[in-house]
This record gives C-alpha cells, structure tokens and sequence, in this order.
C-alpha cells in the first residue's frame, strides 16, 4: 500500500476516488494533540490507504502548504502530489488551513489542484462552542501578552468580530476576523459545501468523545482499530487562574514599557513555568458569570441556527447542548484576598517583567556589539606581558 505513483495501485482502493483530506483546526480544537496522535499511527494509517504528510518527517510540511495558499503559488503543492503513493488517500493537518478556507478563491484553486492530481478534496474543521471559544482564545492570547485586556472587554470585543494582535493579512489574502460566528465566517466553505466540496464541521467533543476519534470517525475509519494513545503531556496546557491574573498584570507592564510580545523568546511558556516552578495547581479559568453568558448565546443564537442547519441539517442545540441550570459552570477567577497577597502577586509579575526585559536587553545586536566593544577595549587596556609598568 506504500508504492509509488510509478507502481500499481493497491487493489482495495480502486473502487473509490483517493481524497485530499485536510483536517484545519480550528484554532484552540486539540490540533497539537490529534497531529501528535496521527503521528504515533502513520503506519496504521498506512495501512487504512491513508498517507500522511507528518511534518516531523515530510517535506512540505502542511503549514508551509497553507501559506503557499495564502500566496497563490503552486509548486509546493505539485511537489507534494508527485511524492504521493499510488491509490492511497493522502491526510494534511494543520490549523493554518483554517485562514486560506475562508477565502472564495483559495477554495477553488485548492479543489484545482487536488482534482488535477487525482484527488476529491475533503475538508475537516471543528466548531467548538462560542462559550468555550472564547473562553479559550481569551487565555490563549493573553499568556502570549498579545494585550492586557478585562475578560469582560474581551468578551465584548469578540462581539464585535473584533481579535487583539491577529495581523490583517496573510499573505495575499485578508485574515477573517469574525472567527466566532460561524454562519459568516464559514460562507466561502458552506457555499463551496452547496455547490458538491465534501466538507465535515465536527462539533468538538460532541457526546464526550475524544477529537482524534471524531477525526478518524469523519475520514470513515473505525475507532476500534489499535491506535495508539498520546501522553498527557501533548495536549495544551492552559494556565490556572492564579496564572491568567498574573498573565494581564505582567502583560500590562510590557505594554507600559513598549514591549512587545514577538520580541519575547517562548512567550507562551513563561507563565506556566512559574506555576509549575511555584506548584500553582489552580482550577481552569472561565471568566463568564451568568447574565455575560446568556449575553453571548444570545448574540449567536440566531445564526448559530443559520450555520447547524447548513452544516449538519438539525439544531444547535442538537450539537451542543444547552447548559441546565444544574449543569451550567460557575464563574471561576482568581481575585487576591488580601492586600499582602496582591502585594505578593504584583511583586511576581515585576520579577518576571525584569527578567524578560534582560533577556530582552542581552539578545539586542546593540547589547551584543556593546559587549563585544567593551571586551576589545579590555584587551588594548590591559598591558602587554612584556611592558613594564
């Protein structure tokens, strides 16, 4: 089932046409950790008639097949098919693909291209519920110090169809950024979905189930095979909410001091190594109280109908359910409970804005050149061993 296009098709597969199937994200849907788990069963996969393009050991790698999509270009894309294995399905997953697929264009040349080479596109997204969405991209953000934004301003700025530090372009399309109201930013795929593109919106975690098994359930293999499982440590981790307090207050000394965060080495990770260093084991945060939740479902719910009857023929609630009064989550914040604890917090946030700021300073060319010049001024000071003094 791994020969060449040169050699002959596996004969299992010469009843159906070989899809392209690309799995693009959503942002914030488990990717990390159904690329991680897809990668762990290449082989079975292989073995399924699906080759992967694993970006641990294939060139292109998926993401640098999106960008080539944002740029109009193609001969990534030609290389990638010609290196394809006769007869079998070929799987590219990478939540860039998420960018270029809201745009009209980039849709069709990708089926182009895909039907060119012999293949039925077939794309899979995941739509988590605004609720958790937003939620989520809040946190995601703000470790990252992209702004040091309110949860309740950045509630109010997702309403609005409004992301802090998403750049407008990529490449040479416009970056979406109404990405939490899925029936408008969706319509370039749903009416591609209309006109015969075989397009999968999963629910995330719908009835509990792991992503990586709403994957394979969607490209019709069966859950029940031997694939294999994924440490704890691929899924990401988000900070408690000791750690997104701590995340807005240093954010907001970068910003007071012109920082920003691309200059940052391995932003995302500072704050969750100082829970760990400080053995923080808070709950999740979720930053809605009741009447900002109902705000929200409210703001979607008409065309969150809209886009479930399109994408999946039934109701939204069909998809996620409703939270009950029983079930539904309680806020859940860090707020300091004295003025010595938040004297303590701030204290910790200052410490970690002056380490980045050194980090900051040593890393500058002029900070490298200073040094440099400081070191050969050493040199001519100092005496020659054979100079008397």
């Amino acid at each position: 089932m791994t020969q060449t296009r040169s050699g002959q098709a596996d004969q299992s597969l010469r009843s159906q046409r070989p899809q392209l199937i690309v799995h693009a994200g959503t942002h914030k849907t488990a990717s990390t950790y159904i690329q991680e788990r897809l990668h762990r069963n290449r082989e079975l996969l292989s073995s399924q008639g699906i080759s992967l393009q694993d970006p641990l050991e294939c060139k292109p790698k998926p993401k640098k097949l999106a960008a080539e999509l944002c740029k109009r270009r193609s001969k990534r894309w030609k290389a990638f098919f010609m290196q394809q294995p006769e007869g079998q399905h070929c799987l590219l997953s990478a939540e860039q693909f998420a960018v270029p697929l809201t745009d009209p264009q980039c849709i069709q040349e990708l089926e182009a291209l895909a039907d060119a080479a012999g293949y039925e596109l077939h794309i899979v997204i995941f739509i988590r519920s605004q609720l958790d969405y937003i939620n989520s991209r809040y946190i995601y953000s703000l470790r990252r110090f992209y702004h040091h934004q309110t949860f309740e301003q950045f509630v109010d700025d997702a309403l609005q169809g409004k992301l802090q530090n998403e750049k407008p372009m990529r490449g040479k399309i416009e970056r979406r950024q109404d990405v939490f109201d899925f029936w408008t930013y969706f319509q370039p795929l749903l009416r591609a979905k209309d006109k015969g593109l075989k397009v999968s919106f999963l629910p995330f975690r719908q009835g509990g189930l792991d992503p990586f098994e709403q994957l394979i359930l969607a490209i019709n293999l069966s859950p029940d095979l031997t694939w294999k499982t994924c440490p704890q440590r691929h899924y990401n981790r988000s900070p408690g909410t000791r750690g997104v307090w701590l995340a807005r207050v240093l954010s907001q000394l970068l910003n007071e001091s012109n920082i920003s965060p691309k200059t940052i080495e391995n932003s995302s990770q500072i704050i969750l190594q100082e829970e760990k260093r400080r053995f923080w084991h808070d709950p999740s945060f979720w930053g809605y109280s009741r009447k900002l939740s109902k705000k929200v479902n409210r703001h979607f719910e008409t065309n969150n109908a809209k886009f479930a009857q399109a994408a999946w023929n039934c109701s939204w609630d069909d998809s996620f359910q409703s939270e009950s009064p029983k079930t539904r989550r309680q806020r859940s914040v860090y707020a300091p409970e004295s003025i010595e604890t938040e004297q303590r917090m701030h204290a910790i946030a200052h410490r970690l804005f002056k380490r980045i700021q050194r980090r900051i300073e040593t890393a500058s060319p002029n900070s490298r050149i200073d040094a440099i010049n400081r070191l050969i001024g050493l040199v001519w000071d100092r005496p020659h061993p054979n100079t008397r003094t």
